[in-house]
């Protein structure tokens, strides 16, 4: 099928430019000179597929100097649909890629948040060369800082719309480890829904294409909490151009 083909091919090399250092033409110039060069990606306005010399990337000067950051051109789009500004959490913060997204709209305060400390410890070092400004919040500290006006839940999944660049992820999912995510999932959402503004939103983000991890997530979620509902949903395909993601903004009623 489709899915069974595109996992055949090689995974995009995608960039993020940095709108708070600079447009997107400044970068594909300053790429360029470089000898990199990159096509627009139609999935968000700030992405950039790398079709030649994608290993001189972290070397360059638009990546040195914070113009362009590393990321799927979907991680993107789902960072394009969350339009709430003001108090912003990571909560599954990792790396921080969604993380420096967030914080290149400086009508928003960034905070990340990872149950994994050590996952984070690359963020200070990329925010400075993004020229942004992430606090980074230790569990015992989420509630002192609380309530946030957007939380980001781009929880532990299976990584089935990213298996191309982690083919022995599909082996290694087992039905026992897919349930295990699937409890992960719903604890995180119905954790993080207590950090919420009462007129704030609940995004949950996955890079998953299983309907388990996604809708009936959202679905699990919203029967056990009636306040709440769900008043958008985006389901990124895997394409040649991107991975498949997935992510949910949720609400009070």
């Amino acid at each position: 099928d489709r899915m069974s083909r595109i996992l055949q091919t090689r995974a995009p090399v995608t960039v993020r430019v940095n709108l708070a250092r600079g447009t997107r033409e400044e970068a594909l110039r300053k790429l360029a000179e470089d000898g990199i060069e990159t096509d627009c990606n139609g999935l968000s306005p700030g992405a950039l597929t790398v079709r030649t010399n994608p290993r001189r990337l972290r070397g360059s000067a638009a990546f040195s100097e914070g113009l362009v950051e590393l990321q799927d051109a979907a991680s993107q789009a789902v960072v394009d649909t969350l339009e709430q500004t003001g108090r912003t959490l990571d909560y599954c913060a990792g790396g921080g890629g969604k993380a420096l997204a967030l914080a290149a709209n400086p009508q928003r305060q960034v905070y990340a948040h990872d149950v994994n400390t050590a996952r984070m410890r690359d963020i200070p070092r990329r925010a400075e060369r993004a020229g942004a400004d992430i606090h980074i919040l230790g569990s015992d500290e989420l509630v002192t800082f609380a309530p946030f006006d957007l939380v980001l839940c781009d929880v532990p999944c299976s990584g089935s719309g990213a298996w191309r660049r982690n083919p022995d992820g599909k082996w290694a999912l087992t039905q026992s480890r897919l349930d295990e995510l699937n409890a992960t999932q719903r604890r995180i959402l119905r954790e993080a829904a207590g950090l919420v503004a009462d007129d704030g939103v609940l995004a949950y983000a996955t890079c998953s294409v299983l309907k388990c991890e996604n809708e009936d997530a959202v679905r699990d979620f919203l029967s056990s909490h009636s306040d709440w509902s769900c008043v958008a949903q985006t389901a990124f395909d895997l394409a040649p151009g991107n991975d498949g993601l997935f992510v949910a903004h949720l609400m009070r009623v």
